[in-house]
């Protein structure tokens, strides 16, 4: 379980280059930050009342929408 964990964990720096990549629409950064976050993505959405699956992709997609308008207050 720490070994699985430990392969998640990223510099700042290595974060913010996937960051900018993925806002000028690099998919597979935008991948790569989906799957660091994979973990805290599945654990909340046990507390949403629908379907697991429903709920993971209501997550994933706020966060990309997130992670795109960030994009646009930056601009």
């Amino acid at each position: 379980m720490e070994k699985e964990n430990a392969q998640r964990v990223i510099s700042d720096a290595e974060f913010v280059q996937w960051l900018k990549l993925a806002q000028s629409g690099d998919q597979e950064a935008m991948s790569r930050i989906l799957y660091l976050f994979e973990e805290d993505i599945q654990k909340t959405s046990r507390y949403i009342r629908m379907s697991r699956e429903d709920a993971v992709q209501s997550i994933v997609v706020d966060f990309i929408e997130e992670l795109r308008q960030e994009l646009k207050t930056e601009i």
